[in-house]
């Protein structure tokens, strides 16, 4: 890992891709979970 100073556009699109892929299904549950709990208190 001592070439991290090339800094490759290629690594951080896939860096991106990886957290965005992360952070997709994440959104929707998040909002998903928030309106079953408010409907479960109400």
């Amino acid at each position: 890992m001592a070439e991290t100073d090339f800094k490759e556009p290629y690594n951080v699109f896939y860096f991106l891709g990886f957290v965005v892929a992360l952070l997709i299904p994440t959104l929707p549950a998040t909002l998903t979970w928030l309106s079953v709990l408010q409907n479960m208190n109400g």
